[in-house]
């Protein structure tokens, strides 16, 4: 009886402490998992851009816009919208005049990806838009030789798409474009800083 009993209690005990093993196990493969989530690291970014516009050499004007975005490999996207609705003439019926709004602004959006050598690469959309009407003492718009009616005001429009490599605290001229109307030059600076 002794063996037996003996044999009862070596059977009891390892029914009592294999759980406790497999329980154990269960961790070890938990935490292997672990390092592959961590491996996806979010880096948040402070992009400026900075839209400079000269006349000549003369600067005229320097609009900075800020927005924060992640660097990851989802891909999330920032945006900024910042304009005015601008009323348009758009026709005049019995005396009544009637106007339609147009959006006049600036729109970003951009996404961030950072790459094997520490370097970020930025993609940006860039939309710019502004309003201006010739006064009474400057000569007739024109634009390729044809005049433009200075009844209504113009609309300028610029557009652009970038993607940049930029390094934590390097800034970028990525645009660099000339109205055609007034011959002013706008340059497009870019900056990218790491939040830490």
């Amino acid at each position: 009886m002794t063996k037996k009993a003996a044999l009862a209690g070596l059977f009891v005990i390892v029914a009592i402490a294999a759980p406790g093993l497999l329980a154990q196990e269960k961790p070890k493969s938990a935490e292997a998992a672990k390092p592959a989530e961590t491996s996806k690291t979010m880096t948040p970014l402070r992009v400026q851009v900075v839209f400079s516009e000269f006349e000549g050499e003369k600067k005229l004007s320097s609009l900075p816009y800020t927005f924060l975005v992640n660097a990851d490999e989802r891909g999330e996207r920032a945006a900024v919208r910042m304009g005015l609705r601008v009323p348009i003439e758009a026709s005049s019926n019995s005396g009544v005049k009637q106007f339609q709004y147009m959006d006049v602004g600036t729109n970003l959006d951009g996404r961030a990806e950072k790459t094997e050598d520490g370097r970020f690469l930025l993609m940006l959309n860039v939309e710019k838009s502004s309003v201006y009407r010739p006064g009474a003492s400057e000569k007739p718009v024109s634009l390729g030789g044809n005049e433009i009616s200075a009844a209504q005001p113009i609309v300028q429009q610029f557009r652009t798409q970038v993607n940049l490599l930029i390094r934590d605290g390097q800034t970028e001229q990525s645009t660099v474009a000339t109205d055609p109307v007034t011959g002013h030059v706008l340059k497009v600076d870019v900056t990218a800083n790491v939040i830490k």
